[in-house]
């Protein structure tokens, strides 16, 4: 008997197979039917506020300058180097840049090329968010309170719309780390113990000594609240502790040991070339006035106006509009939780991820109130937990209340509180919406109206209403500020996000009738008055009029601040070249050819500016005359700081050496270096400022080098170097952009 043996048919995919799987995930059987569907909603929602940031909202030039030069070649890319050459690093680590290098390695030089890695993460941060907050609570109804709480969160709005802030990659990472930690609370496994370790340590690379606030409360936490023997736990603590450890001093021992003729020199080191220096001296303890090393100034680390040891700071008009909408509420619910999960034993996750919450809430507002805060995007890292508190307390107080109970008479005192306080802020504030405080009131008071009712007729739909209504109430106005990013009037400036008519530390917004600070003010000036921060001209600080085309300003009036910035606007150039290679995709090389030096072998720009570019008609003009005149040089010219560079590198990827790094006096190069790349023929001109000031701009953020070999280096050139005239670069304006020397090897 024959036996014929046939092959199945393959299987053809349905049509409808893969709509079946996404009807799937959309209706996850632990999760009630809405949960996903809305998760989608609260995510488009924040990748419409967050991407609308990137398009619209100015660029930092600083990092704009460092991540190109970080998407040009592998070495800059792993040593941070903030020219093209590879000559000096920024005065932070720069982890935070990663994204953004490989961004405009792969898209191009745009200013949405930087600040679309940023909206990513706010994105990633809101659905890591929601995943915390359901595994924490067991409740799909407050992860989507919380991811919209968040998402709504005013600084959270306008921060990740920014490019070039550590606080986004910080806060991102932060979530993560603790989604991993209540998970290891959860189920008591050590590898994801290892992960939120692992979390911690890669935030440390965006914002250093900042991101370990959180090791001590997850330390004492899992040993209050771990699942196994306390000999286990001590030993989970220590391995955690280490892969932490490991995970955010890699990239600093790495650093520090290759040879210093192999990298680029540490900026804020305080001229010791020595990275654990500018991590922990220069950013950390400079800081906090009385931690101050010698090497920092004697105002105590003061920064840009966040001032010192001040408790009352959080709650103040400045940094209480921006984060701290919802503080009553977020406190009563971490009363209610704490006092609702006695008695139910040790290991309790929900009581664990409370204490979580609360001691990391702590130990960072302690850090910023003791210290200085010199951006409002610092608050960023408060709203995960503030969220997540206040949306457990809504679903906590709503069911005690509904059964009953007698905390639940706390959601009328939470509703009540939360309103007048948020009224509070407003008028603290000029109003964004002069409607708004009295909406709010009548709102809350039509909440405690339908609730109290309900206790009388026992109606359910009275509880429900009364709640949504008290929702409502609490977050209109933080959610008000929220949106008003969607005003470039309302979103910070390119170096300090803030949302609504925010009047802090960088000069008050158009709605106040100050200058500086935010785009649409009449005048140019910050705090100090005309003629502090870059004019609000065709900047990339915003729109209006400018005080000083020249960049004569200073921050707050006078030298030694942030140079002023050029009003004018130009035609963005675009690069060309050779194909960029070694990162993923293309890319054009900068017209100007760069050549390796210390900072490797250079792989292209990454495209050119597009769109309006920051440097002036003069500025620009300056650049085709040193790109003719360059030769086989090595730089295209040195100018006396950081802040002197960031438009020529970040617009045109062009090889400026930055004497002095980021404060303008960090003691690189020395004037004998400085002498040798002349002689050698690899520096042939260079530019002081117009401003007469041989200093930078982080003078006071975390003191000065101790050197003054930018003076020497800036008299030397003057006196011995010729100048050129303004009119052969086809300037009629002398001296607009600085004097330009040529120097010669003679």
């Amino acid at each position: 008997m024959a036996i014929t043996v046939t092959n199945p048919a393959p299987a053809v995919a349905r049509p409808g197979r893969r709509l079946d799987a996404a009807r799937a995930w959309l209706r996850h059987t632990d999760q009630p039917g809405w949960a996903r569907p809305g998760l989608l909603a609260v995510a488009l929602l924040a990748a419409v506020v967050f991407g609308w940031g990137a398009f619209h909202t100015a660029s930092n030039d600083f990092y704009a300058a460092d991540a190109r030069s970080m998407s040009m070649s592998w070495k800059n890319f792993v040593y941070g180097s903030f020219d093209p050459a590879g000559s000096v690093t920024i005065d932070k680590l720069w982890g935070f840049l990663w994204p953004q290098a490989l961004s405009v390695k792969i898209f191009g030089y745009h200013a949405w090329s930087l600040a679309l890695p940023e909206a990513i993460e706010g994105v990633v941060t809101v659905l890591v968010l929601f995943r915390l907050t359901r595994r924490w609570t067991g409740r799909a109804d407050a992860a989507l309170l919380a991811a919209g709480i968040f998402t709504l969160t005013p600084i959270v709005a306008s921060t990740f719309g920014h490019s070039g802030l550590e606080d986004n990659a910080l806060t991102m990472l932060l979530v993560l780390a603790s989604d991993a930690f209540v998970r290891a609370i959860d189920t008591g496994r050590l590898r994801t113990l290892l992960l939120s370790g692992f979390w911690v340590g890669m935030a440390f690379q965006t914002k250093m000594v900042q991101a370990w606030t959180v090791v001590p409360v997850f330390g004492l936490v899992y040993l209050c609240c771990g699942k196994h023997g306390l000999v286990k736990r001590i030993r989970h603590v220590l391995a955690a502790g280490a892969v932490t450890a490991a995970s955010s001093l890699w990239l600093m021992v790495l650093v520090q040991l290759t040879p210093a003729g192999d990298r680029p020199f540490v900026d804020g080191s305080y001229g010791s070339n020595n990275i654990f220096t500018m991590v922990f001296s220069y950013n950390f303890t400079s800081r906090f006035g009385s931690l101050g090393s010698s090497g920092s100034t004697s105002s105590g680390g003061g920064g840009f106006g966040g001032g010192g040891t001040d408790y009352g700071k959080l709650f103040g008009a400045d940094f209480g509009s921006q984060i701290g909408w919802l503080y009553p509420l977020a406190l009563i619910a971490l009363a209610v939780g704490l006092l609702a999960r006695r008695g139910t034993g040790r290991t309790d996750t929900q009581r664990a991820g409370y204490l979580m919450w609360a001691g990391t809430l702590l130990v960072t507002g302690l850090a910023f109130s003791a210290g200085t805060v010199p951006h409002s995007q610092y608050m960023a890292v408060l709203a995960p937990g503030l969220a997540a508190l206040s949306a457990a307390g809504i679903v906590r107080l709503h069911r005690a209340f509904v059964d009953g109970e007698a905390t639940g008479w706390l959601l009328l005192v939470a509703i009540g509180a939360t309103v007048a306080w948020a009224t509070h802020l407003s008028y603290e504030n000029t109003t964004l919406l002069s409607w708004l405080p009295p909406l709010v009131i009548a709102l809350g008071l039509v909440s405690i109206g339908l609730l109290a009712a309900y206790r009388v007729r026992r109606v359910g739909a009275l509880a429900a209403a009364g709640t949504v209504v008290g929702v409502a109430a609490m977050l209109a106005t933080p959610a008000a500020w929220a949106l008003s990013t969607f005003s470039t009037q309302y979103d910070g400036t390119s170096i300090n996000a803030a949302a609504g008519p925010y009047s802090g530390q960088f000069g008050t917004s158009a709605t106040t009738g100050g200058g500086g600070g935010f785009g649409g003010g009449t005048t140019g000036g910050g705090p100090g008055g005309a003629g502090g921060f870059p004019g609000t001209g065709n900047s990339r600080t915003g729109s209006g009029s400018a005080t000083d085309s020249d960049g004569t300003g200073g921050f707050p009036g006078g030298a030694g601040g942030f140079p002023g910035g050029s009003s004018s606007s130009g035609t963005g150039e675009t690069g060309s070249g050779s194909t960029g290679n070694g990162f993923p995709g293309g890319g054009s090389a900068p017209s100007a050819p760069t050549t390796g030096g210390t900072g490797g072998t250079a792989l292209g720009g990454g495209g050119g500016a597009g769109g309006s570019s920051s440097l002036s008609s003069t500025q620009q003009s300056l650049l085709s005359y040193l790109r003719e005149h360059q030769g086989s040089a090595k730089y295209l010219m040195a100018v006396m700081s950081s802040g002197d560079a960031e438009d020529y590198i970040a617009d045109a990827g062009a090889s400026v050496l930055p004497v002095g790094g980021f404060s303008g006096d960090n003691g690189y190069p020395s004037l004998t270096a400085f002498k040798a790349l002349i002689a050698s023929g690899e520096l042939k001109y260079v530019l002081i400022s117009s401003t007469g000031s041989a200093g930078g701009r982080g003078q006071g953020m975390g003191g000065t080098s101790g050197t003054d070999s930018t003076s020497e280096i800036s008299s030397w050139v003057t006196s011995n170097c010729k100048a050129v005239s303004s009119s052969a670069y086809g300037s009629s304006s002398t001296g607009s952009v600085g004097t330009l020397y040529a120097c010669t090897s003679s």
